[in-house]
């Protein structure tokens, strides 16, 4: 697949209705207002979706990442304290020697020597379990699953039945704790392994940048680690002259929203010195990631590693998902 394929946006245009049954919404103002509007754009979809659930077992359902007020706050204080900058800064020594440790030689593939090892031991060193060789397994069992809903459910299932069984293991018996640790989980090294290769297919072929966090930030917004994100209706409503019922799912093209020209200048070049970006990479209203921090740092310590020297990419391998292009393979070498 070629780059320009990658780093091409969905087009920004009206709301419209899709094959799948879902409306796409893309452009910047209502994107914005579907992520922040919670009372009418909900992320509960076992609450309000009219249409079958394929996934109804999906411990992510349950989690943090689908629920709405109140129980979203009661369940956003229970692990708030995981990602305060104080707890995230006291990461970042560990995270540096990692990425040293794991940035050798003079090849690397960079999705399964680099992105998924750093953020997995991360993720897991926050939650205090040991880190199993099925994580990844899981973890694309689960989120593919999620969204494409295929005929066999078989690898879905068992999959969510392991992941629910190592987490009772190291002694988490409650199933909302289950759920919590399995958002945290795939959510946490999944967008943040997403980010760091990114980053890599902008900045191989870039001059090194004079400021890296601002570098990132373009990054998020020009080819972001989330294509879309869904909520579901709960109320009639009008969005972009477009008339929605309760039930319905909406998804909100976070990567369309990202390269509006209303909001960005140019906004199809990627520009590492950007200054003025107020991407909703990480979402925006109550469901902003609350690992966006941990994220940045992980992803501003290996690159900084990274692009100490000059890699070229060697081999890519790519899939097309609903809402974007998946990296499975990035082989890089010097």
């Amino acid at each position: 697949m070629l780059l320009e394929e990658i780093f091409r946006a969905p087009e920004v245009g009206p709301v419209r209705f899709t094959s799948f049954g879902a409306w796409l919404v893309t452009r910047y103002s209502e994107v914005d207002r579907v992520l922040t509007d919670h009372s009418t754009f909900s992320s509960d979809e076992l609450r309000h979706s009219t249409q079958p659930i394929p996934h109804r077992d999906n411990p992510l359902l349950r989690s943090l990442l689908a629920t709405d007020p109140p129980q979203h706050q009661a369940l956003r204080r229970k692990f708030g304290r995981l990602f305060t900058p104080r707890a995230v800064a006291a990461l970042e020594p560990e995270i540096k020697a990692r990425a040293e440790a794991l940035i050798t030689g003079s090849s690397l593939d960079l999705v399964r020597e680099v992105a998924y090892p750093l953020t997995l031991h991360t993720i897991a060193g926050l939650l205090g379990v040991p880190v199993s060789p099925d994580f990844v397994r899981w973890t694309e069992a689960i989120t593919s699953f999620f969204g494409t809903f295929a005929a066999d459910d078989t690898d879905f299932r068992l999959a969510v039945r392991e992941l629910r069984a190592f987490f009772q293991a190291q002694g988490m018996i409650d199933d909302e704790l289950v759920n919590l640790c399995t958002l945290l989980l795939i959510n946490g090294h999944e967008t943040t392994k997403t980010l760091l290769v990114n980053a890599m297919l902008c900045l191989v072929s870039q001059p090194l940048p004079a400021d890296l966090p601002l570098a990132i930030e373009e990054v998020l917004r020009y080819l972001p680690p989330t294509g879309g994100t869904d909520r579901f209706v709960t109320r009639p409503t009008t969005l972009g002259g477009v008339e929605l019922r309760p039930g319905q799912r909406v998804i909100a093209m976070i990567s369309a929203a990202n390269r509006d020209p209303e909001v960005f200048a140019d906004p199809d070049t990627f520009d590492a010195g950007r200054t003025v970006n107020p991407h909703l990479s990480f979402g925006h209203g109550i469901h902003f990631c609350p690992g966006a921090h941990l994220a940045r740092l992980q992803v501003r310590i290996a690159l900084s590693v990274l692009l100490e020297r000059e890699w070229q990419i060697a081999d890519l391998e790519t899939r097309r998902t609903p809402v974007g292009i998946d990296v499975l393979e990035l082989k890089l070498h010097a």
